[in-house]
């Protein structure tokens, strides 16, 4: 039966379906995409691509441009496409594509699986038996500055701290009182950014791969505290409780005020290039 007309949206590649296909596969058989349609196999050699064929008129580049410029629609396509994502990496390694990915036909599709298999398959060989874990981390930085002054090395000589004087409400005052708040704000920040990089460093040596990503600014997300970590790291499948309470651990001990560990996920953020 020849597959149906229109553009072919690419969810993820694996090695694992092999010539089967989809049909009686369970988490695959049945499932819809973005587009509404079933998910199906194509296959090239030992890969196997799992895609949806779409309307090209409702998925164009334009129109794809305004759908991911809503957050609401965004958010839809982003879960629906996740969803297909999982299901694919529940039955083996998989390389998930990214977001609106379309190409113009199946053609193109087994095109780039042929002139690329190659890499793909180190790629998924790679992959195989681990997980992507998500790892962010805040801190408080006035905490961390309050903390450290109140260590006797960074107190006056003796460990005394300087006695309050009579208040001074003239104009070089006030500036030295500003030098000092901002000196302080500053070196919070440092002591935060140094937490979020001994947080990193002792995980990476704990992972087959790890990714930094930008941070967030915690007044647009309305999180608390300053986010010094967002990071992702590729780990054996059956370490992962143990890489968890690692992160945990070794957050806490850096002085992090809040530590989030997610996973597993599909290894979105090493479906490029592996790296050591």
């Amino acid at each position: 039966m020849s597959p149906p007309a229109g553009a072919t949206w690419v969810y993820a590649l694996s090695g694992r379906l092999g010539q089967a296909g989809l049909d009686g596969l369970d988490g695959l058989d049945g499932l819809r995409g973005i587009g509404g349609g079933q998910v199906r196999a194509l296959t090239s050699g030992p890969l196997t691509a799992v895609v949806e064929s779409v309307d090209p008129g409702l998925f164009s580049a334009e129109k794809l441009q305004d759908r991911l410029t809503d957050p609401a629609d965004l958010e839809l396509v982003a879960r629906r496409h996740h969803d297909v994502v999982v299901a694919v990496a529940a039955l083996g390694a998989a390389l998930p594509f990214r977001l609106a990915t379309v190409y113009l036909s199946d053609e193109r599709v087994r095109t780039l699986l042929s002139e690329r298999c190659d890499e793909f398959c180190q790629a998924l060989g790679w992959l195989a038996d681990r997980t992507e874990c998500g790892v962010k981390a805040w801190a408080d930085a006035e905490a961390l500055n309050r903390a450290r002054t109140a260590q006797p090395s960074a107190r006056n000589p003796g460990g005394r701290t300087a006695r309050p004087g009579r208040a001074d409400h003239s104009g070089a005052a006030y500036l030295a009182r500003r030098r000092a708040e901002l000196a302080a704000r500053a070196e919070g920040q440092r002591l935060a950014a140094r937490c979020g990089e001994e947080i990193h460093a002792s995980l990476v040596p704990l992972a087959a791969a790890s990714r930094l990503h930008p941070l967030h600014d915690t007044r647009a997300t309305g999180e608390t505290g300053l986010q010094v970590l967002n990071a992702a790291y590729l780990i054996d499948s059956a370490s992962l409780p143990a890489f968890a309470e690692s992160a945990r651990t070794v957050a806490a001990r850096a002085g992090a005020c809040e530590v989030a560990v997610t996973g597993p996920w599909p290894a979105y953020s090493f479906a490029d290039q592996p790296d050591a």
